[in-house]
């Protein structure tokens, strides 16, 4: 018989949020969607995804479209760029 462990964490809560409160580290490695699932199975924290913008002459320009991740764990944000760049 296989036996599973169900993190509570994971299993009651949205890790990944909608917006990216102030205290986030974002990373500077963009994220692919091979990146995103290892977050979700590697990492515990919380998470949001920023597109990377410049503004030039005036004009918003997004850089990314995949954008980058946002860790509230500053050590997720190293563990991610370690592995990721």
């Amino acid at each position: 018989m296989t036996e599973y462990n169900i993190d509570p964490l994971s299993w009651y809560s949205d890790r990944q949020l909608n917006y990216t409160p102030k205290h986030f580290t974002v990373a500077n490695t963009r994220l692919t969607e091979e990146s995103k699932i290892w977050i979700l199975n590697v990492l515990r924290g919380r998470f949001s995804i920023v597109s990377k913008t410049e503004e030039v002459d005036g004009q918003l320009y997004i850089l990314s479209f995949n954008g980058c991740p946002a860790f509230e764990d500053p050590s997720e944000a190293v563990a991610y760029e370690l592995y990721w760049s």
